[in-house]
């Protein structure tokens, strides 16, 4: 899987140029009111201009990106805060269709993917009560929580052990009988859902003998940690441009903030900070061609090191922004609180950071 440079530049500049005209921060904030907790619109629009269709084989019209093209895309998610599922349904979800489905589910599921008439949530992560989720006889029983964009999903990937104690992953109708959802919003904005499912009808995805789905999974899970890392530095690189301006225009005694030494000293660490992300980053996305192990290694040392780092932009942007920092009507606070939700997505950034302690010291 891999994309072409002259592709990724055209991506990523088609995307620059849509979300500069259609989803500037006083667009965004419509958005955020709206009910559904994402554009409709836009995500049609996403449809039409191909980035749905991103993960698609070429012989299904798509562009089959590799992690550097997701990348590109997410940067600009990062960049403009964009509310709508394409890490959850385009990236996520349409990756796993491809891996592990067969052909008939990918025949009929695909196209509508890329069309944007459907959209997919994985629901993996389980309550702490213990309700671990099964299927036995083609129906499933359990719980999820915490389902990126699972409110706006019409069909679910559920991870769920089958009869023989083997995980899989199974298509479930978010809207059938059976699949109780509560949804909510995150501190983001973003939609989200916790969901319990009493004896629904399951459909596993691929079928025996094909990919593992753990392998699967665990790789899917890796994607995404790399995308939200892309994001991350998306979304550092605005955080460090709207605070040095601020500080050119923002006078006290009569002089920019700018002019004052150590607010420059504390400017040049966030722009350091911010390289360092960005060179994490492009080591993570070239880690997703190596071994499950070493890869797993780099990917986690990367998303622990870029959780931390990225919060350590935010933090200081509101600081040296003052009281207004932390204000709904400043693109800063909004900024904060995605890279907030971010890094406890996939792994938090202590559960990373243990994965590429361990991972290190076994390949010592």
């Amino acid at each position: 899987m891999t994309t072409d440079i002259e592709t990724i530049s055209m991506l990523r500049d088609s995307l620059e140029r849509y979300t500069a005209e259609q989803y500037d921060f006083l667009k965004r904030w419509r958005v955020l009111e709206q009910p559904a907790g994402y554009s409709a619109a836009a995500w049609q629009n996403y449809a039409e201009f191909g980035w749905l269709a991103l993960r698609l084989p070429e012989e299904e019209g798509g562009l089959d990106g590799d992690a550097v093209a997701q990348g590109a895309v997410m940067e600009v998610v990062g960049k403009r805060l964009l509310m709508e599922p394409l890490l959850a349904s385009a990236l996520v979800g349409t990756g796993l269709l491809v891996k592990l489905g067969t052909a008939s589910q990918q025949a009929a599921l695909l196209p509508a993917l890329a069309e944007g008439r459907l959209k997919l949530a994985l629901a993996h992560e389980e309550p702490l009560d213990g309700q671990t989720c099964r299927v036995e006889a083609g129906r499933l029983s359990g719980a999820k929580q915490g389902v990126l964009h699972g409110d706006a999903a019409d069909r679910l990937l559920v991870s769920a052990r089958d009869e023989q104690g083997e995980l899989q992953l199974y298509l479930v109708d978010a809207a059938g009988a059976g699949v109780e959802r509560r949804n909510y919003r995150l501190v983001d904005g973003r939609g989200a859902a916790n969901l319990r499912f009493a004896g629904v009808p399951a459909e596993r995805l691929g079928d025996a003998g094909g990919v593992a789905a753990a392998e699967a999974l665990a790789e899917a899970c890796d994607e995404a940690s790399v995308a939200l890392c892309a994001e991350a530095f998306g979304a550092a690189t605005c955080l460090v441009d709207i605070t040095n301006e601020y500080l050119k225009v923002r006078k006290q005694f009569g002089k920019p903030l700018a002019s004052n030494q150590a607010l420059q000293h504390r400017m040049a660490d966030l722009y350091m900070l911010k390289e360092e992300i960005r060179a994490l980053t492009r080591a993570a996305q070239q880690a997703m061609l190596l071994p499950a192990e070493e890869r797993a290694r780099l990917v986690s040392g990367a998303k622990a090191y870029i959780s931390h780092a990225a919060r350590q932009i935010a933090n200081e942007a509101i600081q040296m922004h003052g009281g207004v920092g932390v204000t709904e009507e400043l693109e800063v606070s909004h900024y904060f609180r995605r890279l907030m939700v971010n890094a406890a997505l996939f792994g938090s950034r202590d559960w990373h950071f243990s994965r590429f302690v361990e991972s290190t010291l076994k390949s010592a």
